[in-house]
């Protein structure tokens, strides 16, 4: 089994991921192994998904600097 890697930023912490879906869905593994890696997604599912919620709201701050309102707009709009 891959070592826990330090996750350095989203897209280390997004590949990290994957392959921990990858490892566990090829069902090789014990279950302690399974549950310890699920543990480390769970916990870089929150780490990507407040970078994430980190990055729209960087995006809405700069379409409301460029557009002059102050209103919170999404990004389909």
């Amino acid at each position: 089994m891959p070592k826990k890697k330090k996750v350095a930023d989203f897209e280390t912490a997004a590949e990290r991921l994957e392959e921990i879906v990858d490892i566990i869905d090829g069902g090789e593994l014990p279950l302690h192994e399974t549950v310890s890696l699920y543990k480390e997604g769970v916990e870089l599912a929150a780490f990507c998904a407040e970078g994430l919620q980190k990055a729209e709201q960087e995006v809405m701050e700069l379409r409301k600097a460029v557009d002059g309102t102050f209103a919170l707009l999404k990004f389909d709009e």
